[in-house]
């Protein structure tokens, strides 16, 4: 049967939101976050620490294709036979756990610096944990199709189930013979 199943959709979506949990964990323990000084004037992004942002993003965006290929390999690989919807579903939790990995960092993460009190001249508080684009929540579920790819490509023509052609019938053929003269 080519159907994914209420039961296997639910599993697959689980494994999604516990991939981002894990993931939003190692966004966290892996991201550096730039670092604002407190001035006069209030707190301030100096030019070298705006190089934290955007590793913020980029760790965020790593983080997700690894996770997202790994987690639908696996996902393929244990729901093999489950046809084209498998694809969406996995799309679709690819997407999710992207979600629940950029709320996670965000809870965990430092405050906004805005939001510090206290701070005296000179003094540094970390960005907090951010992303504002969309491209890196993209990442994600490309990665994912990049993980269904590999393992259809890996899987063409060793599945005989999938592949009619492939099947021995058991029926037998005449020996050809060369009748010309």
């Amino acid at each position: 049967m080519n159907t994914i199943g209420v039961r296997r959709s639910a599993l697959i979506v689980g494994s999604a939101v516990l991939m981002g949990i894990i993931a939003g964990l190692l966004w966290w323990q892996l991201a550096e976050p730039g670092r604002w000084q407190m001035r006069d004037v209030g707190v301030a992004l100096t030019e070298e620490a705006s190089r934290g942002q955007f590793q913020v993003v980029v760790v965020f965006t790593a983080v997700g294709a690894l996770v997202s290929l790994v987690w639908s390999v696996g996902i393929c690989v244990v729901s093999r036979g489950s046809g084209w919807l498998l694809v969406v579903v996995i799309i679709a939790g690819s997407v999710l756990a992207s979600l629940i990995a950029w709320r996670v960092g965000a809870l965990l993460g430092p405050p906004p610096p805005e939001s510090v009190r206290g701070l005296a001249i000179g003094e540094t508080v970390p960005d907090e944990l951010m992303i504002d684009a969309v491209a890196p929540f993209v990442v994600w579920p490309i990665a994912a199709l990049v993980g269904v790819l590999l393992v259809s490509w890996g899987l063409h023509g060793r599945d005989e189930d999938e592949t009619p052609y492939a099947r021995d019938t058991g029926a037998t053929t005449a020996p050809v013979t060369d009748t010309r003269s």
